[in-house]
């Protein structure tokens, strides 16, 4: 035993003087004073204690960081829905919004001009490599016939193709087949205005015609199908030559017909 002690005299004398510092400190704080071992005793015992204690606080830091970045994620991730939900009803009232107006500027079109009119919806559209037309919700039972103006707000988008019950093709004013009666509303000039698919040619204008890019042409009422003063095409290129009596007029719809969805058919 004596030898045991011995070999291991470093551990017990450790082991001596730390239970004598803790003896001393029970003993000071018994009687409700401090003496002179107070400073070592509480600096070894504050030692073994910052020791034991630190991995639990570390652990617990750990722990606490990681649920809040959790938390910080579903609640990152409840918000990004929030707003992608806003973004939607942001959008589909825009639509709306923009949808009202359309059928305002329609309405209030229908009621400045007199002649009757069937306010349609366009449901198709064909722009293949020889015709240019598209299809309204409104047909022969709605009172539409063939050869009836259809036009918009901003101006003549064709006529009336063909009437069915509850649908009818109309062709437009690109369309290879199409003709109206038009003139040039600064000066008067007349011509006929002519699809050519991807634009209007404006036929039968004599070389001396005074006719400029920029022109705004419109119906003259001439054909029998439109009422005149209606919008229909800008002046885009003029070419002469020496050669022919009549000029080359090159013009674009004023209606971008890939962006008609509501149409008025002008009832006769």
């Amino acid at each position: 035993m004596l030898g045991f002690i011995a070999k291991h005299k470093k551990f017990f004398s450790l082991l001596l003087l730390f239970a004598l510092l803790f003896w001393l400190l029970t003993v000071q704080v018994k009687s409700g004073r401090f003496l002179f071992m107070e400073r070592p005793v509480l600096a070894v015992s504050g030692l073994i204690e910052r020791i034991i204690v630190a991995p639990f606080h570390f652990v617990e830091y750990v722990i606490n960081g990681y649920l809040f970045l959790v938390h910080t994620e579903k609640e990152n991730g409840r918000l990004k829905e929030e707003v992608d939900r806003l973004k939607i009803e942001n959008a589909v009232s825009n639509e709306l919004i923009i949808e009202n107006q359309r059928l305002r500027e329609l309405l209030g079109f229908r009621t400045l001009h007199p002649p009757a009119s069937v306010m349609a919806q366009v449901i198709g559209k064909d722009s293949s490599l020889s015709s240019r037309t598209l299809t309204i919700n409104k047909g022969s039972t709605d009172g539409i016939e063939k050869d009836m103006a259809v036009i918009t707000p901003s101006g003549v988008i064709g006529r009336i193709q063909t009437a069915i019950p509850g649908t009818a093709k109309v062709i437009l004013l690109s369309d290879p087949g199409s003709t109206i009666a038009v003139r040039v509303q600064r000066n008067r000039e007349e011509g006929l205005l002519e699809g050519k698919l991807d634009h209007c040619a404006l036929k039968y204008v004599s070389y001396y015609a005074d006719i400029q890019e920029g022109d705004l042409l419109v119906t003259s009422g001439l054909d029998g199908i439109y009422p005149k003063g209606i919008p229909v095409a800008t002046v885009v290129k003029v070419t002469k030559h020496e050669a022919t009596a009549f000029q080359h007029v090159v013009a674009h719809p004023v209606v971008r017909f890939s962006r008609v969805e509501e149409a008025l058919v002008l009832l006769k």
